[in-house]
């Protein structure tokens, strides 16, 4: 379908409810908002020839070939959270001015109120080591848009897990010296966007195995439920780790496979609909059906990559068959 095919759709649709019951005009008001504001962020399809927003938003739609489904489809990205650029900054600087000095207040028994705080705050940020779970947190970018000029060290824990050694991360990473005393006593793990959790536990694990003389936070940017799930039990499970995300996201942005209480009035038609579509959708290394990975169900998309905690029916793209709106950039074949 092209873009103007689908206008001439979308302009029937609107006709046809006149009460705006069906929500669509509104809805077209707001992704038209959007797009010019917010979609043109998104860097998977920002360069390399792809079509903008609207356009392929046509080819998505156009993927189904009847008007219920479509119009169900169209009405699913009501529920979509888009995660740009100024948010993702924003939360970068949320992360360090709030949450991780707050979490250094805490630890070290600092009173705001006391004439030296600011000089005792200053001792605790350079006794501090940032790390960051993945390569897609960006700590370069972190340390740029909160001034930190002392992190010649940027150590990523993803894909140094495997073969990890205690001692050498404690000398390595957080200067512990020929005496056993640590430069660096207190570490932070970054993340930009946390689904399950899988991909942090192990780097979290790690490092509260380093011991009580470590003070560790975990501080992912925006986290999903079963993420903050596992990292409370595991806060709760060791004094010397703290956990503190920047932004939780509540179950209203997740849809799961079978009806929940309370659960959004549109999620069962939109849970027919993600299973009924979904053998266009399927195949391919990472297939882990109509909710997505681990079966999340998430209609989160933040600017740099759609995580496949999402529904795979916004994200994936499968041959001669399924177009995506917001393309995934996968580091596996698809």
């Amino acid at each position: 379908m092209t873009r103007v095919e689908f206008r001439e759709v979308l302009q029937r649709w609107c006709l046809e409810d006149p009460k705006g019951t069906d929500g669509i005009e509104e809805l077209k008001r707001d992704l038209e908002y959007l797009e010019q504001e917010l979609f043109h962020e998104y860097e998977v399809t920002e360069h390399g020839g792809h079509a903008n927003f609207g356009t392929r938003l046509a080819y998505w739609i156009g993927n189904l070939n009847n008007d219920p489904d479509r119009k169900g489809l169209y009405r699913l990205l009501s529920h979509l959270f888009f995660i740009g650029r100024a948010e993702q900054k924003a939360a970068y600087r949320t992360a360090y001015s709030k949450h991780i000095m707050q979490w250094l207040m805490r630890v070290a028994n600092i009173n705001p109120f006391q004439g030296n705080a600011n000089q005792l705050l200053e001792f605790e940020l350079a006794a501090t080591r940032y790390t960051e779970v993945t390569d897609s947190f960006g700590i370069r970018a972190f340390c740029t848009t909160n001034l930190i000029q002392t992190e010649a060290l940027r150590y990523k824990w993803e894909g140094n897990t495997t073969n990890w050694d205690a001692a050498t991360f404690r000398r390595e990473v957080l200067d512990e010296d020929n005496n056993g005393n640590l430069r660096r006593r207190n570490l932070v793990l970054l993340e930009d966007f946390v689904g399950s959790g899988s991909q942090m536990l192990d780097a979290v694990d790690l490092a509260v195995s380093l011991g009580p003389d470590v003070n560790v936070l975990l501080c992912p940017l925006f986290i999903c439920p079963e993420g903050d799930r596992e990292a409370r039990i595991r806060s709760n499970a060791a004094n010397h780790f703290s956990y503190s995300p920047v932004m939780q996201f509540d179950e209203r942005f997740f849809i799961s496979p079978t009806a929940v209480a309370g659960e959004h009035p549109d999620f069962p038609r939109i849970r027919r609909l993600l299973e009924k579509i979904h053998p266009l959708i399927e195949g391919g290394p990472q297939e882990y059906g109509p909710f997505g990975y681990r079966q999340t169900g998430g209609f989160i998309v933040p600017y740099t990559n759609c995580p496949d905690n999402s529904v795979p029916a916004i994200h994936k793209r499968r041959e001669n068959s399924w177009q995506p709106l917001f393309l995934r950039s996968s580091r596996l074949p698809v």
